[in-house]
């Protein structure tokens, strides 16, 4: 499976090209130690690090980076930041949207939205759609970029990213910040059903650590 990222600018494919999101992992996630030391007997106590689902989560799918230098200033009124003024040194790389588009009370306040033009277009093969999310375990905690699922296979621009600022304070996003985690999947038709199962011994029961990763995990790759 192939997905292509398309820039028709060159100096961004020089300087901000999309990356593998496993070589762009936190630092504090890549820093971790697998233990911590603590009062436990033996190694000590597990951290983050073993949770496999989060390993997968971190490290699936593409990383796009922030382009130009954002400089975004929230203004105040009646004590709520309803509204930004916006410094970037190109300015169609940035939009908005007003708070009627999306009246939704956000820490009790009513928001105006911005949107980035990230210049990547996204292409992938009949059939896959990708999920665009902000990445979380950056925990970003200045601005909130809303998620979606983009049809990628047939979609023909770039896909802009709408947010709002959850700071009250200045907020500058540098360039090469990252910004959103693209996940391609494939498209299915799901049915559910929801119904009563007697619980079952698993065989997690029987390690003394990181069954999941023997027992039940696929390897996932991303390059």
């Amino acid at each position: 499976m192939n997905i292509e990222f398309h820039s028709d600018d060159p100096s961004v494919v020089e300087f901000f090209p999309v990356q593998p999101a496993n070589k762009v992992v936190p630092e504090w996630y890549r820093d971790l130690d697998l233990w911590k030391k603590n009062q436990f007997p033996g190694k000590g106590m597990p951290t983050i690090k073993h949770c496999m689902p989060v390993q997968d989560m971190i490290m699936s799918g593409y990383i796009i980076f922030n382009t130009y230098e954002l400089i975004l200033h929230p203004e105040k009124k009646a004590g709520k930041h309803e509204d930004f003024k916006v410094s970037v040194p190109h300015v169609p790389y940035i939009g908005g949207h007003n708070h009627e588009q999306c009246p939704v009370m956000l820490d009790g306040t009513s928001k105006q939205y911005f949107k980035i033009a990230q210049p990547w277009l996204i292409r992938t093969p009949p059939g896959y759609s990708c999920l665009i999310i902000q990445p979380f375990y950056q925990f970003e905690e200045r601005f909130q970029l809303f998620p979606a699922i983009v049809d990628t296979d047939t979609h023909d621009l770039s896909t802009e990213l709408p947010g709002y600022l959850i700071s009250d304070k200045e907020v500058k996003i540098n360039p090469g910040d990252p910004l959103v985690q693209v996940i391609p999947f494939k498209r299915d038709s799901w049915e559910m059903s929801c119904e009563f199962q007697a619980k079952k011994r698993s065989k997690l029961e029987f390690f003394l650590g990181g069954a999941y990763r023997k027992i039940f995990h696929n390897k996932k790759e991303f390059k």
